[in-house]
């Protein structure tokens, strides 16, 4: 799930600062760069998500606990 968003997103803004190389598109310049800071935002978020959700895994907190050599029940 993430990891399509997060492919998808990174394409867009790829593409988005591309675009704004060109001179073709300067017109569309300030509507480009608007794009690019909520493509940027939306991936930040959903990179907070994909690392709270993997914090949360019942493996992450074992591996977690293992290390710290905590007891878990």
């Amino acid at each position: 799930m993430f990891n399509t968003d997060i492919k998808y997103l990174s394409f867009l803004i790829n593409h988005n600062k591309e675009l704004l190389k060109s001179p073709l598109w300067e017109w569309f310049h300030d509507f480009l760069r608007e794009e690019i800071y909520q493509q940027e935002k939306q991936l930040y978020r959903i990179k907070e998500q994909e690392l709270c959700h993997k914090l949360n895994s019942t493996e992450t907190t074992n591996t977690i606990s293992t290390f710290l050599s905590i007891k878990t029940n």
